[in-house]
């Protein structure tokens, strides 16, 4: 998938339900769901000894609330990032999530994520 050739409603269409699984899987403390489409770069730096130590140290994770905002896109020829803006259910005020999609041997694959 080129990228690229998307519009934004295009590339948000895409993300969306894979950002939904991954904040959904993150607020049940479930790494395979939360980990689904992982490049395997990704896997390697976030294992799941990793997850549950992130989640112990950044409660952040799984407290955040399943709405958020698509707030714009990062285009490049065969990667995309999407930032969202997202609220806590424990935490006050708004935080900043990261989605990078790329294109990869097995199709597209999410090679970065955070939550700032």
């Amino acid at each position: 998938m080129k990228f690229s050739r998307l519009q934004k409603e295009q590339l948000r269409g895409v993300a969306e339900p894979i950002w939904k699984n991954i904040i959904d899987a993150a607020r049940r403390r479930d790494y395979a769901g939360f980990s689904r489409g992982f490049s395997s770069e990704l896997l390697s730096k976030l294992s799941e000894e990793h997850f549950f130590q992130s989640v112990e140290d950044f409660p952040l994770l799984t407290t955040i609330e399943s709405s958020f905002e698509f707030i714009d896109s990062i285009h490049r020829e065969n990667a995309i990032t999407i930032l969202w803006r997202l609220g806590s259910s424990q935490f006050e005020g708004e935080f900043l999530g990261l989605l990078t999609l790329q294109t990869g041997d097995a199709g597209m694959e999410i090679t970065a994520l955070s939550v700032n």
